[in-house]
């Protein structure tokens, strides 16, 4: 990733948004990122939009403080994915360092104060908290991200680099989805661990929050994640992911119980040993937290997630297939 020198005086930081439709969920991104607890000549705010329309272009511009307060800046590309336009933000920035914040997000006012105190010398990435929104329910229907700890995927809801690091980072690649709300997802993941590789540390700031919206999904949504296509593919790319990975093969504690269902099954469909292979699998869905379930009525919580965990463990089939290795 190319990263210009900035002719203009630089500054202490400058926040990178990249967005795709959902102009309200834009606006309350780019008003918390207006509100930190800074002074205004230390940072500034950069919109990458790919919409297909100029709504969010009117979002941004409706928002400009007047003259004095923090610069806002807009670019328009063509959509790619998120990569892509935060890469263009990155390129156009003038501040020390990048703080990428998603476009379904709000920071709190300390956020960017937080993210920049934890840099010391040879910390290239530090990552922030982000939690759900606060207030809002939380059900098996929704989205959001949560984040508590330093974790291998670093993800761009909530991020900071130094702009100098930047350059180690490499051309981000054009998202599978790029004209999906949600896009596949995965490329925040390699441009860390490119970025990581190259010599440079990272950490975690647990008072650099943001609150991420909680978003409603379907139902077909909740059964067929798409980004859990990617996965074997980042895996390749990045064999380090193999460490949040049960036994480095297996999605989670549940695939792997799923995947002894399914030998049991093609082994012996006719007796009862694919009954027996099936108990590790029941027992442990049956045993995760729920609120509208109790008791023995708790094993109706592993009926209603197998064709979930099916279709998610033949996507990651699939995907090893495709991208020769392997994560089930």
């Amino acid at each position: 990733m190319s990263v210009s020198t900035p002719s203009e005086p630089e500054l202490d930081a400058s926040i990178v948004i990249p967005a795709y439709k959902r102009p309200e969920l834009l606006r309350k991104a780019v008003v918390s990122a207006l509100t930190q607890d800074m002074e205004s000549h230390r940072y500034e705010v950069i919109v990458v939009d790919s919409s297909p329309d100029d709504q969010n272009a009117r979002v941004v511009e409706a928002l400009k403080p007047p003259s004095g307060g923090v610069s806002l800046s807009l670019f328009r590309k063509a959509a790619e994915g998120p990569g892509p336009s935060r890469a263009l933000g990155a390129r156009h920035a003038r501040g020390r360092i990048v703080a990428f914040l998603d476009s379904d997000c709000q920071a709190t006012p300390g956020w960017l104060e937080a993210g920049l105190a934890a840099f010391r010398d040879r910390i290239g990435i530090v990552q922030g908290r982000t939690l759900p929104e606060v207030g809002q329910p939380l059900s098996i229907f929704c989205r959001y991200v949560r984040i508590e700890e330093e974790n291998p995927r670093y993800e761009c809801a909530n991020i900071f680099y130094r702009r100098e690091c930047m350059a180690d980072a490499g051309e981000p690649s054009r998202d599978m989805t790029p004209n999906a709300l949600r896009p596949s997802g995965g490329e925040d993941s390699l441009m860390a661990w490119r970025v990581k590789r190259s010599g440079w540390q990272s950490t975690f700031a647990r008072d650099a929050l943001v609150y991420h919206e909680v978003l409603r999904i379907s139902v077909w949504f909740w059964l067929c994640d798409k980004s859990t296509f990617m996965l074997p593919w980042l895996t390749r790319e990045v064999p380090e992911m193999r460490s949040v990975f049960y036994l480095g093969y297996f999605l989670d504690r549940t695939h792997a119980c799923l995947a002894l269902l399914l030998v049991g099954v093609a082994l012996s469909p006719l007796s009862p040993l694919w009954l027996a292979c099936g108990i590790p699998y029941v027992a442990l869905r049956s045993s995760e937290p729920t609120r509208s379930l109790t008791g023995v009525k708790r094993i109706a919580r592993a009926v209603i997630y197998l064709p979930r965990d099916l279709i998610c463990f033949g996507q990651l089939l699939l995907a090893s297939i495709r991208y020769r290795t392997l994560l089930l």
